[in-house]
């Protein structure tokens, strides 16, 4: 064992946390490991697995941090966590599993030539088998014909853990990967295990029939007998066939929704939220396009949607920057602010965001005005106002648009304003690119070249339109701020959105987000953006923590 291995060896005491977080913090500092140290700092840190943690917040954080740095020691440690993950208990093995799915497709082989070593042990089988759920690499699907083997085991605990890596794989993976015929045996599979015995194994199976319906991965043909078995576990079917166990009919009733009585309404309201296109506009901050087709038909200028990324996610309100409705799409610009728009930012082309709400909002005010037009965005703010400004010039307006950013690398869409707006005006903190200076400056800028304002719409920080809103209220001129107050529902039924305008109470989802930015009560609507800084700093350190979990 080498000094600097040592050094944090040496602090692994899972009684003492604060010597543990050292020996954390020290490791993730570490640089050009020899495959040696790489798994002896492994098989130190691993330790931390089988503590129990039950009530101690710190460890459980603690043992998150351990398992994403050991996920991220590579290869040269994944035949130590196989060996440990096979002899593993079940909370042990799932550290293992993630961690060594963390290394992709290099590390799926070693683990089926596992699978394969150990195909007649049922407890290393179980632990092998949640692992492979965890794997989300498009090779992974190489995997799912012995998954669906072990489905048909003698054990039905190896059943029931086989059919929930079949369900996740399922889940996870893009639907093209899986061609017809292993569609069918997927089925097949899970359909033949409804009738098992056991509880556990019987809900699996409904589990991964209902991805796969989700999905649209039901083979042609099954979808009706897929139908009646869920109607059936329900007690749906006239004749009172209820499932003895509670959680067998809650998965056929979670996915039972899916179904459509009337075969011509069949998926008329199912859209995929497939991430079609993904790209880096600055530094933790991207532009995707997205296929939405029921969204896209319906949305206009300044409406907004709602989006959950995964399963288990907070909702969240993001603004649309364009789409497409002949192709069905929409363009969203999303900023790695929180645990939620992260989740977003590290979703990757080809793969789903679990669902999308609207168009909710009312469409923005626009007119035939007499007098220039001015639309300005601040930061992420500037693809919200491109829709605005293109519906504005189509009705003949003289349109300018201003882009405020704190440093040139920091500015976004500035292009595609252009492409709607008469003139564009840049303005840094900094002075790297257009006027030195902010938002307002650019706005003195026209006044004092004599242009006659007749509208102004800003969305970005509160402080920008705040400056704004200060700046055009003497001279008289119409002016909107787009409000991006705390959402739920989005539907104005929560009130959480609440903010005051004019001295009359307003719901942001609802009456907004436009409002008239001189009767904003703006000091309001930033107390209220406070509400839950706490909370949010927790959640982001916990996924950072936790890898994302």
């Amino acid at each position: 064992m080498t000094q600097k291995t040592k050094a944090i060896v040496d602090q692994i005491n899972i009684d003492n946390e604060k010597s543990v977080e050292r020996a954390i913090d020290q490791a993730e500092k570490l640089a050009d490991l020899t495959a040696d140290e790489r798994v002896e700092i492994a098989s130190a840190l691993s330790t931390l697995f089988y503590h129990d943690m039950a009530g101690h917040t710190a460890m459980i954080r603690l043992a998150g941090r351990a398992e994403k740095l050991i996920g991220k020691l590579g290869m040269d440690v994944v035949p130590f966590l196989i060996s440990e993950l096979i002899n593993a208990d079940s909370e042990s093995a799932a550290h293992f599993g993630r961690a060594i799915a963390r290394n992709g497709n290099p590390a799926l082989k070693p683990v089926l030539e596992a699978y394969d070593a150990h195909r007649n042990e049922d407890y290393s089988l179980i632990n092998l088998l949640a692992a492979i759920s965890h794997f989300r690499n498009a090779e992974a699907v190489s995997a799912m014909p012995e998954v669906l083997v072990s489905a048909k085991s003698g054990n039905h605990r190896v059943r029931s853990e086989a059919l929930h890596a079949a369900g996740r794989l399922v889940k996870h993976l893009d639907s093209d990967l899986f061609d017809s015929g292993l569609r069918l045996k997927i089925f097949d599979t899970a359909h033949s295990a409804i009738k098992d015995k056991y509880p556990l194994v019987r809900a699996q199976a409904a589990y991964v029939i209902g991805k796969m319906l989700q999905k649209g991965m039901i083979p042609g043909g099954s979808e009706e007998k897929a139908r009646a078995t869920f109607a059936g576990i329900l007690g749906i079917d006239g004749k009172n066939n209820w499932d003895n166990a509670f959680v067998v009919r809650h998965e056929a009733e979670k996915y039972n929704q899916y179904f459509k009585s009337d075969d011509s309404s069949k998926n008329k309201y199912r859209q995929s939220f497939r991430i079609l296109e993904k790209r880096e506009l600055c530094p933790d901050t991207y532009h995707f396009t997205i296929e939405a087709p029921l969204v896209a038909a319906k949305i206009q200028a300044g409406q907004f949607i709602i989006v959950r990324p995964t399963d288990h996610s907070e909702r969240i309100p993001l603004s649309i920057c364009g789409w497409d409705r002949g192709r069905g799409t929409i363009n969203i610009i999303v900023m790695a602010a929180g645990r939620t728009s992260r989740e977003i930012t590290q979703a990757s082309v080809g793969s789903r965001l679990a669902d999308i709400v609207g168009p909710l909002g009312t469409r923005s005010h626009v007119k035939k005005h007499d007098g220039t037009c001015v639309v300005i965005g601040g930061g992420y703010g500037t693809g919200a106002v491109i829709p605005t400004a293109r519906d504005l010039k189509a009705l003949g307006n003289k349109v300018v648009g201003i882009v405020g950013a704190r440093n040139e690398k920091l500015l976004l869409m500035v292009d595609e304003l252009r492409d709607v707006c008469d003139e564009v005006i840049v303005t840094t903190n900094d002075g790297t690119a257009g006027i030195k200076g902010f938002v307002t400056h650019a706005m003195e800028a026209l006044l004092k070249r004599g242009e006659k304002l007749a509208h102004v719409l800003a969305v970005g920080p509160v402080p920008m339109m705040i400056a704004v809103s200060n700046m055009t209220k003497p001279l008289g001129v119409e002016t909107y701020v787009s409000l991006n107050a705390i959402m739920v529902d989005g539907t104005g039924m929560c009130g959480s959105c609440r903010v005051l305008v004019g001295g009359e109470t307003k719901f942001a989802c609802f009456h907004g987000p436009d409002f008239d930015g001189h009767k904003v009560d703006f000091d309001q609507l930033m107390k209220r953006q406070k509400m839950f800084v706490s909370e949010e700093r927790q959640a982001m350190a916990y996924a950072e923590n936790a890898g994302g979990r």
